[in-house]
């Protein structure tokens, strides 16, 4: 065990040093914003003469411009008014309703006005597009069993699977290895999101172009049921849960596999504190469903989902012997996760690079405390005489 806790300190202090890097080119790298800033609305936008701008996306509202757009501008559901001196670089996009271009306005390329206002075609499809960001996500498990379920119909399953099979007789300890590995690679990627998110601000498109998205769709009905998910992510339902399994794992004298889920959730949620304490990103302020407190950068309600989700999903596939059974699962846990991360962005308390950099984080701990469960595992099958 004192090996494994030396292990578990040099992740904690490379997560420290990372910290510490990022916060030393902090100052540096905010600096930058030479590029013009993007342009996100649901409603009715205008954009001045003297105004210059990146991108300009409209949805459920009429953009009429007279400065410069320098990305394009994408129009859904209202009308495009291009003014006379005003200048557009780019594509031009008009997804149900009309693009006016008046005599002295410089355009570089001729719009795409595709279906009138008010088109049952338009919700399908930005609905689409939403649905392909969304699946990519929900595919990939899918992905991976398709191809080893073809790997498995090769002349090469067979040899492999001996010599894994070998491998976990033989040294049980690269298992505990990889998973370490994971949490390493996982905390690589949570370090690159939060540099490029909060130090170089180059996410800005990739946030305010999903949570327009996302918020095309925004109705009471809907706001109802997110507040519902979010609340299965992190809150009284969230509670409910976490402690009935908490009880069944004891009932059934699970002692090793409690002990995990406790120490992943407990460090999840210390680890969440302090990371969001050293980041400071405030809270999305344009739109609110729920009120939230404390700050935003990376989402709480992620984190936790990896934490407790991931811990529960792994304990039951761990028990299932088929591959079905293993891939139901994954994907049931996937799901979940993706539609909390989703229901924290629409109800307009997260930016998306939150919610992802909650998935890393949360991933980096779940990863380590499943390898702490294989050490305490392996650790109990050489005391047996």
């Amino acid at each position: 065990m004192a090996q494994y806790a030396r292990m578990g300190r040099w992740v904690v202090f490379a997560f420290i040093g990372l910290a510490v890097f990022m916060s030393v080119g902090f100052g540096a790298a905010r600096e930058r914003s030479d590029e013009y800033p993007d342009v996100f609305a649901h409603k009715n936008t205008s954009i001045a003469s003297n105004q210059a701008i990146g991108k300009l996306m409209v949805a459920g509202g009429d953009a009429s411009v007279g400065g410069k757009v320098t990305d394009g501008i994408i129009v859904v559901d209202g009308n495009l008014i291009v003014q006379s001196g005003a200048t557009v670089t780019g594509r031009i996009v008009v997804l149900g309703g009309s693009a006016t271009i008046a005599q002295g306005a410089r355009v570089e390329h001729k719009p795409w006005v595709i279906v009138p206002q008010g088109h049952p075609l338009v919700p399908v499809v930005v609905g689409t597009m939403f649905l392909l960001g969304a699946a990519s996500l929900i595919i990939l498990p899918v992905l991976f069993w398709f191809i080893g379920h073809l790997f498995k119909k090769t002349p090469w399953y067979s040899p492999v699977k001996k010599i894994f099979q070998m491998i976990e007789r033989r040294w049980p300890m690269l298992y505990i290895a990889a998973s370490l590995g994971i949490s390493a690679l996982m905390l690589t990627v949570f370090g690159t999101i939060a540099w490029e998110t909060l130090f170089r601000n180059s996410m800005v498109l990739f946030d305010d172009s999903f949570v327009w998205l996302i918020r095309y769709f925004a109705n009471p009905v809907l706001d109802k049921n997110m507040i519902i998910i979010t609340d299965i992510g992190f809150g009284t339902s969230y509670v409910v849960i976490v402690a009935a399994t908490l009880l069944l794992l004891m009932y059934l004298k699970r002692w090793r596999e409690t002990g995990a889920l406790a120490i992943c959730l407990a460090g999840g949620a210390v680890l969440s504190f302090l990371l969001k304490t050293l980041f400071h990103r405030a809270r999305p302020d344009l739109f609110q469903v729920v009120q939230e407190t404390g700050y935003s950068f990376p989402s709480g309600h992620a984190l936790a989902t990896m934490c407790f989700y991931g811990m529960v999903a792994f304990l039951i596939m761990r028990n299932i012997s088929s591959w079905r059974g293993r891939l139901a699962v994954m994907t049931l846990a996937v799901i979940l996760s993706v539609a909390i991360g989703i229901s924290r962005i629409y109800l307009g308390v997260h930016y998306p690079t939150d919610v992802v950099a909650g998935y890393a984080a949360g991933s980096m701990w779940l990863a380590f405390c499943i390898s702490l469960l294989m050490w305490w595992e392996r650790a109990r099958v050489q005391e047996k005489p």
